[in-house]
């Protein structure tokens, strides 16, 4: 059936390994829309929203060669929970704004939007089902603290900045949810996201 989507909303904690999920089903002909990226997007040199940035943050925010200083925005600014809203405040519309274009650009086939905050957010208005990825506490914080080179400590508050893992579980109480444990081997990894991948195609 022409123009037949599939809007899935992709989600995990920190460090849980949704890139890597995401990776897998992009092979399998998934098309990808990633929040982070978008994140990215949205501040580069020229746009909107980094020209906000400044007006209210001032040109510290910046690195030399003018883009913004992700770093800074994350460690001093976004401590403060006024600054923190106000951050949001600029830069979620347009997040949201690029997602819904992206989304529409697409109108075949399976769309996974990986989306990091859909249940701190409440975010799943826009999606048919969702994937969460998920993973035991212990494994998230030894990958945070190799990837992000923190201590547990560090670690630690990053994990509890988002949605715990039972929360994240519930999502299926709004939309119908895959979970994908990411605990063992990628092999395995690789044999739950080929199934799920006929699952959701199966749904076309």
């Amino acid at each position: 059936m022409a123009n037949k989507t599939l809007k899935v909303a992709l989600t995990g904690g920190i460090a849980s390994g949704k890139t890597l999920v995401s990776d897998l089903l992009e092979i399998y002909g998934c098309h990808i829309v990633d929040l982070d990226v978008i994140a990215r997007e949205v501040v580069l040199p020229g746009t909107e929203g980094l020209k906000e940035l400044i007006e209210i943050f001032g040109e510290s925010i910046l690195l030399t060669d003018g883009t913004l200083n992700r770093k800074h925005l994350r460690d001093e600014l976004y401590k403060k929970g006024r600054n923190r809203a106000i951050i949001e405040q600029i830069l979620h519309p347009k997040i949201l704004q690029k997602m819904k274009t992206s989304m529409d650009e697409h109108q075949e086939g399976v769309i996974v939007i990986v989306i990091p905050l859909l249940v701190e957010k409440n975010l799943w208005e826009p999606f048919d089902r969702a994937i969460v990825v998920d993973c035991e506490i212990e494994t998230q914080l030894s990958r945070l603290m190799s990837r992000e080179n923190v201590d547990k400590e560090k670690a630690e508050v990053m994990l509890m900045a988002q949605a715990s893992r039972e929360q994240r579980l519930q999502l299926n109480d709004y939309l119908p949810t895959d979970v994908i444990e990411n605990n063992s081997q990628i092999s395995d990894l690789k044999e739950k996201v080929a199934n799920l991948n006929q699952k959701l195609r199966s749904l076309l």
